[in-house]
């Protein structure tokens, strides 16, 4: 066995050992403790319930179809054409999804701030939109253009050839995409705990609810495991058996897509999205600079004068913390998945276990925390390490993702003929591999910085007032009464929409 994969399976032996103490065991101890079959049917059957999972319901739906109404579109302009700023708008259209929920919630807002379900139901299509130009686009752009020309010839409209020509080829992508979407919606907290109120509760924010505001663990875990076994069922409904391999032709068609007219139909496709997606950012930031319908700086001047203190929120302090736990996730996630990618080269078994973190809400995660580490000899609940391990584990399957496609692409001739010159594993490895991973590992290591700055379910859980995070302070201080401190809070959420917007430039410019 080469030396390499045989010290990564060696170290992934500690990794999937920490994965099962911070995962798994949280995990486990809390439906040990309290999963009880009759607290489960008495979730489904309380009449006091029936609302809140009706609305958890009906609104991830209402979510999902909203945000595909909006994202095909955008998605058919931009894989079925070519034109000037394509790639701007992609990714301005993209970065919500790599912000922290409260920001993006804090957006919406800041142009709706009586809030209620319309205002839900547009931060989730700000939210998700990236996932259908994602997931939907690579497939669409690999569509034959050729089909689409032969539909129409035969007298098929437009609306005929998507039903019968596109929507066969993207079938697949699009459930897939719809489920992923649907998940978010359904697990939503972070959006909910700012912009909903009383009548407007998920199953996840009920969640909290239940077990820190009412006390109720019984409930709360009753409700986790339902939610679970729904988004089990979910993303086995939304995992496709197969894909379709991409051809030749394909590829060829995909690198020759000649630049297109600007026309009316392709104007509204990008301009509309656009709007709905960027629009609550520069709200945000048009809303910190504003008080009372005047031009203020009082907002910003609160962050960094001791102001908020007086609300219990150290700004400096939060904003060191945070980049601190993100710097630590965005060294031990990466890492972690860099030993499974290696060790599990030709397997996918351990990969496939570090998916779980995904099938599990982060509220259900963060419950499990308190409840096992909450004893000796593992009392480990206020203490502020735990933190970024905890998003370390959350962002562990992202990274995976991110580096593994790019490990399997390296062709294996390379490391043979550098062996065959003599070259040992090691030096192989360094000289070779890791330089083509390195832009994988880049991605894997913004991903986890991305979802630390940005996590909010656990983190919920485990904050105190020395470990305070961006998106818990800025949900205090919107919760806070008085025109100034919600200034401040949309002046905080105003800097982390300018810096992860500045981010990719100023990457691209390296």
């Amino acid at each position: 066995m080469n030396p390499v994969a045989r010290t990564a399976q060696r170290l992934q032996v500690l990794v999937v050992a920490l994965l099962a103490l911070f995962f798994a065991f949280p995990v486990l101890s809390m439906l040990a403790e309290f999963a009880r079959p009759q607290d489960i049917v008495d979730t489904l059957t309380e009449s006091s319930l029936r609302g809140v999972w009706w609305f958890t319901l009906w609104q991830a739906i209402a979510s999902t179809a909203l945000t595909l109404a909006v994202g095909l579109p955008f998605t058919w302009a931009i894989s079925r054409h070519t034109f000037h700023f394509s790639r701007i708008l992609t990714a301005l259209i993209t970065i919500p999804f790599f912000m922290p929920a409260v920001v993006v919630a804090t957006g919406i807002k800041a142009i709706l701030p009586a809030a209620g379900i319309p205002a839900i139901l547009w931060a989730h299509i700000v939210f998700n939109v990236a996932i259908v130009v994602r997931i939907v686009g690579p497939q669409w752009l690999l569509l034959d253009k050729a089909m689409e020309d032969t539909a129409a010839d035969l007298g098929a409209g437009r609306v005929r050839t998507f039903l019968y020509v596109v929507v066969p080829h993207i079938r697949e992508s699009l459930r897939n995409a719809a489920a992923i979407i649907f998940l978010y919606c359904f697990t939503s907290f972070a959006v909910i705990a700012i912009l909903g109120d009383i009548s407007h509760r998920t199953i996840e924010s009920e969640i909290f609810t239940q077990a820190i505001r009412l006390g109720d663990t019984r409930t709360a875990t009753s409700l986790a495991v339902v939610q679970a076994v729904v988004v089990l069922l979910v993303l086995r409904w939304g995992n496709p058996a197969s894909r379709e391999p991409r051809t030749a032709t394909q590829t060829i068609q995909m690198l020759t897509t000649s630049r297109t007219p600007f026309g009316l139909a392709l104007f509204f496709s990008v301009a509309v999205p656009a709007i709905v997606v960027v629009s609550p950012l520069v709200a945000v930031v048009i809303r910190s600079f504003t008080l009372n319908g005047q031009f203020s700086l009082r907002g910003y001047q609160w962050l960094f004068n001791g102001s908020t203190e007086a609300v219990g929120v150290n700004i400096p302090q939060t904003l060191m913390t945070s980049l601190f736990f993100a710097a630590i996730c965005a060294v031990l996630a990466p890492i972690a998945a860099l030993i499974i990618s290696v060790a599990q080269q030709r397997s996918s078994i351990v990969a496939s276990i570090t998916a779980l973190p995904l099938v599990v809400s982060a509220v259900t995660f963060g419950l499990g925390l308190i409840i096992a580490f909450d004893q000796s000899p593992v009392n480990w609940r206020s203490q502020w390490w735990l933190i970024p391990v905890v998003h370390s584990v959350l962002a562990l399957p992202l990274a995976v993702r991110a580096i593994r496609p790019a490990l399997d692409a390296i062709p294996e001739d390379l490391s043979d003929a550098a062996a065959s010159l003599g070259a040992h594993p090691w030096r192989s490895w360094r000289h070779i591999e890791f330089p083509l991973l390195q832009p994988a590992l880049i991605r894997a290591v913004g991903l986890s910085a991305a979802i630390s700055l940005g996590e909010f379910g656990a983190t919920s859980f485990l904050s105190r007032n020395d470990t305070t995070t961006i998106p818990i302070a800025i949900a205090q201080l919107l919760a806070r009464p008085g025109d100034v401190t919600s200034q401040s809070a949309f002046s905080l959420a105003a800097l982390v929409v300018i810096v992860f917007a500045l981010a990719p430039q100023v990457r691209r410019r390296q």
